[in-house]
This record gives C-alpha cells, sequence and structure tokens, in this order.
C-alpha cells in the first residue's frame, strides 16, 4: 500500500523545508534570517490549507487579504486552460529590524502548482 501523494508531501514539507529554522535553537536574527524564516513559514501554512481541500479561508482572487502569522497574506488562483494544475500565488511584506537600519520593508513571495487530476 502507497501513501496518496498529497499526504507524502503534506509530510515533505511538514517536516522537512522548516526543519532548518525550527530545528536551531540560535536562529539567525538578522533581518533575512527573520525574512527567510515568515516567508517559509506562511508558505508552510497556505500549502497546509491547500492540501487540506478547504481553501475559502484562503479568499483567492478576491483582492482581501487574510492573516498568517500575523502577515496579511493576498492570495490569487489561476486555471490554465488545458493543464492539469492549478497556480496558487502569494505576496505580503514583513518589517524586519536590526540594530543597523532598524525597520525596513521586505517583499515575500510564494507559489504552488497544485495537480487537478488528483483532486477529481
Amino acid at each position: 500500500m502507497s501513501l496518496p501523494y498529497n499526504l507524502f508531501l503534506t509530510l515533505f514539507l511538514e517536516s522537512f523545508i522548516p526543519a532548518p529554522f525550527l530545528k536551531n535553537n540560535n536562529l539567525d536574527e538578522s533581518r533575512m534570517g527573520h525574512v527567510a524564516y515568515e516567508e517559509a513559514e506562511v508558505e508552510r501554512e497556505i500549502v497546509h490549507i491547500i492540501l487540506s481541500g478547504d481553501t475559502t479561508s484562503l479568499r483567492p482572487n478576491s483582492g482581501q487579504p487574510i492573516t498568517i502569522r500575523e502577515n496579511y497574506i493576498s492570495v490569487e488562483c489561476h486555471d490554465e486552460r488545458g493543464l492539469d494544475y492549478r497556480v496558487w500565488e502569494w505576496h505580503d511584506r514583513v518589517m524586519p529590524y536590526d540594530e543597523v537600519n532598524g525597520y525596513s520593508l521586505e517583499y515575500i513571495y510564494g507559489y504552488y502548482f497544485e495537480s487537478m487530476s488528483e483532486r477529481q
């Protein structure tokens, strides 16, 4: 018996991608370290919602942001004709702080290709 692809992907994303950030007790507190950490966590939560199948909470293509990890995220979804996947895209800005530059505005962006053949 093999594991379903979505279950395998969920386990992979939850255990592998954020592992360098979650298992390291000496988290890089630099500005870019914080941005990379937030970007990975936002991606992990959005992909988890997509794989759960209940995507109404993402409010795709509405222009209304959703809140994930105290960040306001705008989510878009595109179905391409003739292709067997759906593209999910999101973007946000985070405000990291460092002692040299103070607060700065950084842009984060992510995307996920959802296989439509497995949904049917």
